[in-house]
């Protein structure tokens, strides 16, 4: 490889590290070494560390909410989370005051 392609493919790992650092699968993902560059097989490797964390990630964080027909997929954040509460907050209200 390249030391031109190995500083294009650690730009992006060096993005993806910084988002996946925190979950469990970040303690095992390294960034290719631009000092000694690696054979292809070992970017290969490293990307499919990657793409293994990135798949539990979107797992762990992209899911379904809603009923029947209603069902919807969003990322699960916290901004989310707080207005799918206060969504919930004021449907329980309008409920309360139908059965009043």
């Amino acid at each position: 490889m390249s030391t031109s392609k190995v500083g294009i493919i650690n730009r992006v790992l060096t993005d993806l590290k910084v988002i996946l650092n925190e979950e469990p699968e970040g303690k095992y993902l390294d960034i290719l070494d631009n000092d000694n560059l690696p054979q292809m097989s070992d970017a290969v490797l490293i990307m499919v560390q990657y793409e293994t964390a990135l798949s539990s990630f979107k797992k762990r964080y992209y899911q379904s909410y809603g009923h029947g027909y209603a069902k919807e997929w969003t990322w699960i954040t916290t901004e989310f989370v707080k207005e799918y509460l206060s969504e919930e907050s004021e449907d329980n209200e309008f409920e309360d005051e139908e059965t009043s």
